[in-house]
């Protein structure tokens, strides 16, 4: 999401639903403009997810525009090892 800060983030689940959205400003700009790579409109995503998702521990941190979303599977999805006893 790049030109997207972090105060211009909001990340949002409802009924296992993510919705990203990125508000992006536009740079002043004290010339004419000739050539723009990216226009300054906002960002909306929105995806499913899957019920094994624990939305209670979603987190999201961004990085010069990189947002990384963590989706934790919850406790209860995962393989676990049963212990065998005589």
């Amino acid at each position: 999401m790049p030109g997207v800060s972090k105060e211009g983030l909001e990340i949002t689940v409802e009924a296992n639903e993510l919705t990203i959205f990125g508000h992006r400003l536009e740079p002043e700009v004290k010339a004419d403009v000739v050539y723009r790579e990216s226009r300054p409109n906002d960002y909306r995503r929105t995806f499913d997810l899957d019920p094994s998702i624990n939305t209670a521990k979603i987190s999201a941190k961004i990085d010069q525009g990189l947002v990384t979303v963590m989706l934790p599977i919850a406790e209860s999805v995962k393989p676990r090892k049963i212990t065998v006893t005589e």
